[in-house]
């Protein structure tokens, strides 16, 4: 190939190649998606935020927000955070306790009070952060049990029971639940539960008929 030839196939060169090397940025960087989302998240009555205030142990607390939003924290008393994003939060946060503090640095982790019941290992009421997948809180209850189906797990919310298909590979985080929703693991159908057994008893039968029938 000449070097007239080269120069001009060098740009379509350069973008196949990025083409084939470049990969979208949530499947590059999971952990920072997840933490970005998780920083977007707007703390609701029901959550529990955990507050660390750095070299202040004195100061730092988990609270549960109240059904008017509010949070109470030592010194600063009533702040309001319900419908605050995390990093609005930490701004307000700062704030306040900039009135006797120098530089403060905030850190802050909102939880969710989600109950995961039905066929799973250890059913019971979670608080669980708000990175997690709906797949990390199903494994906080120990996973599915023997009788559990990975095709039958919903969520309620208000009453309303939507399913959660492809829940496993789905890697939306738990700032997509709120708190007082319920996971819910459904059983495996009876044959799927007694698959063996009854092939078994079918061979059974099988070999009697058969059986019989020459005889």
């Amino acid at each position: 190939m000449t070097r007239h030839c080269l120069l001009r196939a060098a740009p379509a060169l350069a973008l196949l190649f990025l083409t084939a090397t470049a990969r979208p940025l949530a499947a590059q960087h999971p952990v920072d998606r997840a933490a970005t989302r998780a920083s977007l998240t707007r703390v609701e009555p029901g959550d529990r935020v955990v507050v660390k205030v750095h070299r202040e142990p004195q100061l730092s607390d988990t609270v549960l927000v109240n059904a008017r939003g509010e949070i109470v924290l030592a010194r600063i008393g009533v702040v309001s955070a319900g419908r605050l994003t995390l990093t609005a939060l930490e701004d307000t946060l700062k704030a306040r306790y900039a009135m006797f503090l120098r530089n403060p640095s905030v850190d802050l982790v909102v939880l969710r009070r989600v109950s995961v019941n039905g066929a799973v290992q250890k059913p019971d009421v979670y608080y669980v952060d708000v990175s997690m997948t709906l797949r990390d809180v199903v494994a906080l209850a120990g996973g599915l049990s023997e009788e559990g189906s990975d095709d039958r797990v919903d969520l309620v919310r208000n009453g309303a029971r939507t399913r959660a298909d492809r829940w496993q590979e789905d890697m939306s985080v738990a700032s997509d639940l709120h708190s007082g929703d319920e996971i819910v693991v459904g059983r495996r159908s009876w044959l799927a539960r007694n698959a063996l057994s009854v092939a078994s008893t079918v061979a059974l039968l099988t070999s009697v008929l058969v059986t019989a029938v020459r005889r």
